[in-house]
């Protein structure tokens, strides 16, 4: 037997409600401040940005290091585990 069969209850009530636009800021909107025009410039000494050139290529360095040292190590996971593999069916 269904719910309203043992209800005197009304089915609820489905409201759609209207999807946010995305990328939009309703509060900020609503207090009339527009954003969109806003651009951001960051200026560095060239004693800085050479620093901090020379820092993302050291960390770029080693992220690819430790990525081939990863691919590597899951190589020798899958020759190991197909090697078990065919041991067990020997």
């Amino acid at each position: 037997m269904s719910k309203k069969v043992l209800t005197d209850e009304p089915e609820p009530v489905v409201k759609d409600r209207k999807r946010k636009k995305e990328g939009s800021n309703s509060f900020l909107e609503s207090l009339g401040i527009d954003l969109s025009g806003l651009a951001v410039q960051i200026n560095l000494n060239p004693e800085d940005k050479e620093l901090l050139q020379n820092t993302l290529k050291e960390i770029s360095d080693k992220v690819d290091y430790r990525w081939k040292v990863t691919q590597g190590i899951m190589i020798v996971a899958i020759l190991l585990g197909a090697a078990g593999q065919v041991i067990n069916w020997l």
